[in-house]
């Protein structure tokens, strides 16, 4: 069994969607992050740093529960854990690796960026609006281009770069730009992962 501490949030559903992708029997824990709840001590003891999606393998192999926080530390290991959406070696392996990277290190960040001062921030600073404005559309554009040569993020089978990468396209883009309007290749793999059942279950998680 696994314990799935999340939130409604693009990483949030990047976790549910694996779990549903692997039909992994897991409970949901589910925070709200207004009151704080991701600060509870008993949530600190299992992940200090206080953030989600976080999961505790109860059927770690070595017989202690293990905890993994973080959507790409936990996809990364839910594959390898089920042998399932990671290439085992090899260029493929390589490439689906870099493009979980490109997401979690690049694209996901400049749209929290976005956020942060489009939405959050009391202080509407104009240069740091623009410059995470355009940021978010290059990485947009980074997408664009490769499935413009691809069927999925990694040629033509489905992993957890598509995973992670779904839940940008159609949440974090959905609030900027708006709409994939002008992104037609992404707009058209967005339909194909989003037709998945397993990515319709993840999605709604937490109910």
């Amino acid at each position: 069994m696994i314990d799935l501490h999340t939130v409604p949030t693009a990483n949030g559903y990047k976790a549910s969607i694996m779990l549903e992708e692997l039909a992994l029997d897991y409970r949901v824990h589910s925070y709200d992050l207004r009151k704080g709840d991701n600060f509870d001590p008993q949530f600190l003891a299992i992940n200090p740093v206080a953030r989600l999606p976080t999961i505790v393998d109860h059927d770690a192999g070595d017989g202690a529960p293990l905890a993994v926080y973080g959507s790409a530390a936990i996809l990364i290991y839910l594959a390898e854990k089920t042998g399932r959406l990671l290439p085992v070696t090899g260029r493929a392996r390589a490439k689906t690796l870099e493009w979980v990277g490109i997401v979690s290190g690049d694209v996901g960040p400049a749209f929290s960026g976005q956020f942060a001062f489009n939405v959050v921030a009391p202080e509407k600073l104009p240069w740091a609006i623009s410059y995470y404005d355009k940021l978010c559309l290059r990485m947009a554009g980074v997408l664009e281009q490769q499935l413009g040569k691809t069927t999925y993020l990694v040629g033509d089978e489905y992993s957890i770069a598509d995973i992670i990468a779904y839940p940008v396209a159609t949440v974090s883009m959905k609030r900027f730009p708006g709409s994939l309007d002008g992104h037609p290749h992404l707009a058209r793999w967005a339909a194909l992962v989003g037709a998945r059942p397993a990515v319709q279950r993840g999605m709604q998680v937490p109910a």
